[in-house]
């Protein structure tokens, strides 16, 4: 094999748990089937064997085997025992299969057979029952299965006894001395990588001078030495980061993109280059990260001309970070030719492993090459490194005895970060002196900090990882680079692959067994974990593997794991592999689709691609998949319907499938896999019973999402039920949920359909110890007091264990007592809403847990513990729990005030509450101390009609406002004192005020705070870290004061401030012709940057500050109906250079649009709606992407189109007669109310999309017609709607575009029975 250390590795994937459990399955089954003597020789010869399979798997390791004078061998017999394990279990999966398929019978007679169906199935099931001819029946039934286990456990049987020369080498390994062992260790030393611009790690530690030097570069233009630059007339200088990987190439970049000086001076543009190297890709990346969008280009040229037109006025950073390209001239050629027209002052940044590749960018640049290779971090530094990741999460003072040879360690490890951070959380997993001595005196003799040293160090980590993990890590190679791991989608693809196995722990399910897994490799740092934040709060954590990780998990998976991107590669692929990922399969031709089937052992078939590929392909596809016998796992990411026959429903091993849409023929074959625990078919609702009842006899299910009525009773393994309708005569009921001990999650819809007591009390909701969140949920038909209610809701008393609860619609007044005892003292979030008639709530303070709090629509709620009405301020006592993070209340008008806020509250949230004032914040550390850090991160406060001051509330403790990332107020009628100390909100990034008109001065701010009689907007309130402003309703607001001292200001809107629109009213436009206008600075550093600019109307772009913007990317006037003519012709040429979207509502009596228009140069998004004066269009702009037009009726011809258009929309265009040839890159065509257009020019062969609504009736016919010159213009574009009406079968076929014959034949029968339909239902309408 072409790596067969690797194969060895994949091939030693089968822990001997595993196989001991499978042997004595295994014989179990055979014990049904052939004599005593026959199962006890076999049985008998496996005991002999198992130990010796157990020496070699105990000490081989990949790094001992890779002797090539003995590894074909080890090779060999390593496959040879996984083929033997894997083909015993798939047999005794298949007999356990034919166990639940008779069960699945036995209980389809007994829920929906006749009685005769009843009595005959009785009667059979009692002949088949007698011993002999039960036996006689299975061997008859299941006489293949049972010859091929019997077959593989006698390949297991050959495979110990094969076991004697390999024997010979692990015993040798086993005694060998250290000096030797090493030695065999040196001699064994013979795709996408993305990241992003953001600072990753949780350390960054060193690198001080290397970074100053490259952020001096960047930004004080300090000149490489002359002698080494070339001639250039143009060029953009190149710095290249070189070092070997992990050593914190890609993390140095990040922290330098991070600098303020560099995002001040730069627009960053960051691509993840890697081994894959054409300028067609890269020049795509380029052009999505710089505007934020995929480009839709299809070829070079037209990607380089978009790339020069956006970045010739940008001064831009451009990373190319982890490069490996060192030849292909040419390609770096076609790269770097549009970049040479940049802006002054812009650069390229560039990590690559290699001089070579910095050489070559240079020399193709014609700049000298100026580079830093980046070594290893020094000792002291790689001691803090080692220290933070060894002893993190301990108290360093219990470990002091390892903190010396940890030094020792970390000086030995070379400085590499990498290395550091893995070594070093292998050793946190065994803080034992003996081990740690171990560690430095045996693994690393010989390490040196060469890169193959690196990989072999990560290697040495991983051979210390246990089987289970090992596999675990192997599979994650089939997905891409910098892949975003969910931790339950992972988990659950073990899970379905099979390389999880119950045999782990008989106390854990497979989740915990897999979640388990996820944490040691994080903890190992195999993982790192991540967090997708919003609103500055953490929302979603998610793993990534780091570059080398990806790179080690390929390595050692070879032969085992396959993730295949080129078609080309299918023929150099070992046959062996089990687990297959096809990322473009919309690359691969039919032939090449076919081709998959050579791998015989598949057990894992991922299409990692969300697009819609041909049927043809698609047919190919689900041949493929119907026809892998062995297949436990089938992802598709595709969009494309699946039509999967009854084959499907045969593979008796499959255990995963996530398909986005299937047919319902195909969901009838899925009834049939009994196996099956994780069902993922796209969010739709199943409504024929008959299609989904079946389902409930899978009896394995642990997660679906199909929607649907479908008995549950059966499904005692499933984890979750996110729709669980309940009904009172027919239908599921509560008490059917009795049994599924393994709920995890559990959401009861239609509680009212309860009928007592005895139904709540049977549903065991208090047994159940795993469910971890509830919902229950009674319909909100109606308000009235429902004393059924709380009985109901007193015995569905949930485990103590519960972490998330939620109850909505209950009509009960009092708590239960499950709730008013604090017996659910686990719980980390509760959410109580629709409860029209709940009074009270307990004291929560001992929900010592609690992190979210929601109080939702609960209009009868007075208070939350006992609070007394005149409170002393000793008395006041905190009642919400100590570690609650987020307080949402609503629509609680009658609910007390809250005195006291637990200081660890992050986010605050109140709407429609009629509170006098706010809480406090608890200051557990003593008042004014600081001594705490501050947790608030948002507030937001909405309909607070009785609110009248903040003054005595959280707002005037300045130790939490430090914190504060969003602020929002809005329609607080009555608020007028706000003491917020904006000087305090270092971190302050949101800012909304809305509504509040009676709010007046501060007692410190003076007038320098939004109200309505507000005057003088002054930024030297504001934190510098604001990057969104509304202005909505500050009537008497004139001057928007130093507003444009806030650098980090991204988003403005001002509306309905009517003192500051009669200022813009009253300055003299600046005229469209005739004046020339003045320079503009583009670089003038006190211009804001802003990108939203959002207005009501038109006058406004003339207001000081707003009128000298020169770098807005996005504008919106909400109402321009008094303008005929656009007032700022000079606003809008002073953002030529940036702005790229213009939308105008309202356009009234616009008649003309200024003639230079097409000076925008970067204007990609035009739309201007109710335009009804607008008589023509000026040339647009030339990479103008999408123009929409509504209410044009004055307009009746269009100029010459740019090419770049890929989107046109044209509404109540009746005097259009004619179009003019369309751009070659148009995509979408939408028209509507074009009475008097009668003809189309030849259609681009780009359009994928025209619809064309109340047209010219002769048109809507010519489009009708087959083979008409009309119709012949639109049978190349997918999608097509001409007119609003249905007369024939042909203008239904017309509508749908019938290109395809086939498609045409079966469209026509449609609509022939659809017709045949109507007709036979016609008398009864």
């Amino acid at each position: 094999m072409a790596n067969s250390a690797a194969a060895v590795f994949a091939g030693k994937s089968v822990a001997a748990p595993v196989i001991k459990e499978i042997i004595t399955k295994g014989l179990s089954y055979l014990e049904g089937y052939f004599s005593t003597e026959t199962v006890e020789g076999m049985k008998s010869k496996l005991q002999r064997g198992m130990p010796k399979i157990q020496a070699v798997l105990n000490v081989v390791s990949v790094d001992q085997i890779q002797i090539k004078s003995r590894s074909s061998d080890l090779d060999a017999w390593f496959w040879q025992l996984r083929d033997a394990v894997e083909e015993a279990e798939d047999a005794i999966d298949e007999l356990e299969y034919y166990e639940l398929e008779e069960r699945a019978k036995d209980d389809r007679v007994s829920d929906w057979g006749s009685p005769f169906a009843k009595m005959k199935h009785k009667v059979v099931k009692s002949v088949k029952h007698v011993g002999v001819l039960d036996k006689t029946v299975k061997q008859l039934t299941h006489h293949g299965t049972i010859k091929r286990l019997k077959k593989a456990m006698e390949g297991l049987d050959r495979v110990a006894e094969d076991i004697t020369g390999i024997l010979a080498v692990t015993e040798y390994l086993k005694g060998a001395t250290s000096i030797n062992r090493n030695q065999l260790q040196n001699d064994l030393m013979s795709n996408d990588r993305e990241t992003g611009s953001m600072l990753a790690t949780t350390k960054f530690v060193g690198r001080e001078s290397e970074k100053s030097r490259i952020v001096e570069w960047l930004t004080k233009n300090v000149p490489v030495d002359q002698t080494e630059i070339m001639l250039s007339v143009n060029y953009v200088p190149i710095f290249s980061i070189v070092g070997h990987g992990g050593m914190g190439k890609t993390t140095l970049a990040q922290s330098i993109c991070q600098h303020d000086e560099v995002v001040k001076n730069f627009k960053i543009i960051w691509i993840t280059v890697s081994n894959i190297f054409n300028a067609e890709s890269v020049t795509r990346k380029i052009l999505e990260s710089a505007t934020g969008d995929e480009p839709s280009a299809k070829h070079l040229d037209t990607l380089q001309k978009d790339r020069k037109e956006k970045l010739e006025n940008a001064k831009f950073l451009l990373v190319l970070d982890d490069v490996w390209e060192d030849g292909k001239r040419s390609e770096w050629e076609k790269l770097f030719t549009p970049l040479r027209s940049g802006k002054s002052g812009s650069k390229i940044l560039l990590t690559t492993r290699m001089t070579s590749v910095a050489d070559i960018a240079a020399n193709v640049m014609g700049v000298g090459r100026d580079c830093l290779m980046l070594t290893e971090l020094s000792e002291d530094e790689n001691i803090e490194l080692f220290h933070h990741h060894a002893f993190s999460g301990v108290n360093l003072q219990d470990y002091m005895h390892l903190k010396l040879i940890g030094e020792k360690i970390a000086r030995k490890l070379g400085g590499c970060p990498l290395v550091t951070k893995v070594a070093s959380a292998h050793l946190q997993g065994n803080m034992t002196i003996e081990y740690w001595n171990s560690f430095l005196c045996k693994g690393l003799e010989h390490f040196k900090g060469t890169e193959d040293d690196i990989m072999n160090i990560l290697k040495l980590s991983y051979n210390y990882l246990p089987t289970e993990l090992q596999v675990c890590f192997r599979y994650c190679s089939l997905f891409h680079e910098d892949y975003r791991f969910d931790r339950k989608k992972i988990v659950q693809m073990w899970m379905g692959s099979g390389i999880i196995s119950q045999a782990e722990s008989d106390t854990l399910t497979l989740e915990d067994i897999g979640e388990l897994f996820l944490a040691q490799l994080t903890r190992k740092s195999f993982f790192d974990i991540k967090c997708i934040t919003y609103d500055g709060r953490k929302d979603r954590e998610y793993y990534v593997m780091h570059d080398l990780m990806h790179e080690l998990a390929r390595s050692v998976s070879s032969g085992e794991c396959t993730r295949m991107s080129d078609p080309a590669t299918v023929k150099d692929l070992q046959d062996t592999v089990r687990h297959l990922s096809i990322p473009g399969i919309h690359k691969f031709s039919v032939e090449e689709i076919k081709k998959i089937s050579k791998f015989k052992n598949l057990r894992s078939i991922i299409i990692d691609a969300y697009s819609v590929i041909h049927k043809d392909k698609l047919s190919a596809l689900q041949k493929i998949v119907e026809s892998s016998k062995s297949l436990w796992l089938f992802y598709s990411g595709l969009t494309t319907t699946f039509y999967f026959s009854s084959k499907f429903g045969r593979l008796k091993h499959l255990r995963y499938i996530y398909i986005s849409n299937i047919s319902p023929k195909g969901i009838c074959s899925i009834i049939n896999l009994y196996h099956l625990m994780v069902l993922y078919c796209g969010s739709f609702f199943l409504r024929e019973t008959k299609q989904i009842r079946c389902l409930g006899n899978l009896y394995r299910l642990r997660h679906v999402n199909v929607l649907g009525e479908f008995p549950v009773i059966r499904l005692e393994a499933i984890q979750e039920l996110s729709n669980y309708q309940l009904y009172r005569m027919e239908g599921n009921k509560m008490s059917s949920i009795r049994n599924l001990h393994c709920l995890r999650k559990l959401h009861v819809r239609g509680l009212e359909n309860i009928e007592n007591q005895e139904e709540a009390i049977n549903a065991k909701l208090n047994e159940k110890c795993h469910l971890s969140s509830l919902s229950l949920q009674w319909s909100t038909s109606t308000d009235a007091r429902n004393k059924a209610d709380e009985t109901v809701l007193h015995h569905l008393e949930p485990h103590p264990n519960i972490r998330e609860l939620r109850i909505s619609g209950y009509k009960g007044c009092s708590a239960p007592f499950w709730i008013e005892e604090l017996t659910v003292i686990n719980l980390t979030s509760l959410a109580l809403d629709k409860c029209s008639n709940w009074e009270q709530l307990p004291s929560l303070v001992g929900l010592l847990f609690l992190k979210l709090l929601l109080l939702d629509d609960l209009p009868k709620l007075q208070q939350i513990g006992e609070q007394s009405p005149m409170p002393s301020s000793n008395d006041i006592k905190l009642i919400l729990p100590p570690s609650l993070e987020t307080l949402d209340i609503k629509k609680c008008l009658e609910l007390q005030e809250l005195t006291l806020l637990p200081p660890s509250l992050v986010s605050f949230k109140i709407e429609e509450v009629n509170w006098t004032k706010l809480p406090r914040i608890l200051n557990l550390c003593g008042e004014g101390n600081g001594t705490r850090l501050s947790q608030l991160r948002s507030v937001m406060i909405t309909k607070c009609p009785c609110l009248t001051s903040l003054e005595g509330s959280f707002f005037e403790q300045k130790q939490y406002m430090g914190a504060l990332y969003s602020l929002d107020i809005r329609r607080c009628l009555q608020l007028e004192s706000v003491p917020i100390p904006f000087e305090e909100m270092n971190e302050l990034t949101y800012l909304r005020i809305v509504d509040c008109p009676r709010l007046r001065a501060s007692r410190e701010a003076g007038e320098m705070f939004l109200s309505s009689s507000l005057k003088c907007l002054t930024a030297e309130v504001f934190s510098r870290s604001l990057t969104s402003i509304e202005l909505n309703g500050c009537e008497n607001l004139s001057s928007l004061g130093g507003l444009g001292s806030l650098p980090s200001l991204l988003a403005l809107e001002i509306r309905r401030c009517g003192k500051l629109t009669e200022v813009g009213s009253s300055r003299t436009p600046h005229p469209s012709g005739g004046e020339e206008v003045c320079p503009v600075d583009f670089d003038s550093k006190t211009s804001l940057r802003i990108c939203w600019l959002k207005i009501d109307v038109p006058s406004l772009l003339l207001v000081e500050l707003i009128k000298s913007f020169c770098h807005t990317e996005h504008l919106r006037i909400d109402d321009a109906s008094e303008m005929e003519s656009l007032l700022a012709d000079r606003w809008l040429l002073q953002n030529r250079q940036s702005l790229e979207e213009l939308f105008i509502m309202r356009v009234g009596s616009l008649e003309l649009l200024p003639p230079n228009m097409r000076d925008i140069s970067f204007l990609r998004c035009l739309h201007l709606y109710d335009a009804t004066q607008l008589r023509s269009l000026p040339h647009l702009p030339s990479c103008l992407h999408d123009l929409k037009l509504s209410g044009v009726g004055q307009l009746n011809s269009l100029p010459d189109l740019p090419n770049s258009l890929k989107k046109l929309d044209l509404s109540g265009a009746n005097q259009l007669r004619s179009l003019p040839d369309l751009p070659s890159c148009l995509e979408e065509l939408e028209l509507s109310d074009v009475g008097q257009l009668n003809s189309f020019p030849d259609l681009p062969s780009s359009l994928r999309k025209i619809c064309i609504w109340n047209c010219d009736s002769d048109l809507e016919k010519k489009f009708a017609k087959l083979r008409s010159s009309e119709r012949n213009k639109i049978s190349h574009i997918l999608r097509v709607r001409i007119g609003t009406s249905i007369h024939s079968p042909s203008q239904l076929v017309a509508l749908f575009n019938g290109v395809n014959f086939t498609a045409l034949a079966l469209l026509k029968k449609f609509t022939y029975c659809l017709l045949v339909a109507v007709k036979s239902i016609r008398p009864l309408i």
